[in-house]
């Protein structure tokens, strides 16, 4: 019996330590679990590293109406079809230049830096025409804020929209009508000139660009305390680039 018995505690020790090394072979930590993020060429990468997309370089061609958007001066007249009035000409009476910023990685002690993207919105006197990464938005009412109105009304949706690295639907209200953020992001005002503008050159501040039924738009501006800018909340609509007829 005796070499009975010692054969089968070996093979009871055996077992047991199989089932252990299974046991410790399939147990994951929640880090393991979670999917890493990838690079563009889909290597993997450590959470703590830095991003490594850069902006999107905006370009005009030269001869476009982008471009003869961007270089029009006081003065000059724009004539545009407008989704509710029709067609509309408007002598520039301001005219203000935006360079985009960026972070190259998200922490509050990171500078916040221009992309080399700039863009243009020239007021009329009654709708301000207003460009961005190629949209263009036509103006017509707007509503002084308070830091408050900011921090009740439109912040907590921005956050949301920017934790889901700009690809959740995130809507809200806003009267006259519902909103869904299409854009977030920070600018400088390079260039402000002319009359009737609400900003100084030099001033920074968030953007927040939404979209609403029937090509209506929302843009709200919320600059820094003390940086020469007015907090508003714009609507008017989105146009098409072919909507500009003639600039000059």
């Amino acid at each position: 019996m005796g070499p009975i018995l010692l054969c089968a505690g070996v093979v009871f020790v055996l077992i047991g330590v199989a089932m252990v090394v299974s046991q410790g072979g399939s147990r994951q930590t929640a880090a393991d679990e979670a999917p890493r993020p990838r690079s563009a060429s889909g290597q993997r990468q450590r959470r703590d590293s830095p991003p490594d997309l850069a902006p999107i370089t905006f370009t005009r061609q030269a001869d476009s109406m982008q471009a003869q958007f961007f270089h029009a001066k006081l003065g000059q007249s724009i004539t545009f079809n407008h989704p509710e009035r029709g067609g509309v000409t408007g002598q520039i009476l301001g005219t203000i230049e935006y360079a985009e910023l960026w972070q190259r990685r998200k922490a509050p002690s990171e500078p916040w830096t221009p992309t080399g993207n700039s863009f243009a919105a020239h007021w009329l006197g009654s709708q301000l025409l207003y460009e961005w990464q190629g949209r263009l938005y036509v103006l017509d009412e707007y509503q002084p804020l308070s830091d408050a109105e900011v921090q009740q009304s439109f912040l907590p949706y921005a956050k949301r929209f920017a934790q889901s690295n700009q690809t959740a639907q995130v809507s809200f209200a806003w009267p006259p009508a519902s909103w869904t953020i299409a854009d977030i992001g920070k600018f400088r005002v390079t260039r402000a000139e002319g009359q009737g503008l609400r900003l100084n050159a030099g001033a920074e501040g968030r953007f927040i660009h939404c979209k609403g039924a029937d090509r209506r738009a929302l843009v709200v501006e919320d600059y820094q305390a003390g940086q020469g800018g007015q907090d508003t909340a714009w609507i008017g609509y989105t146009l098409n680039w072919e909507d500009i007829q003639k600039i000059g």
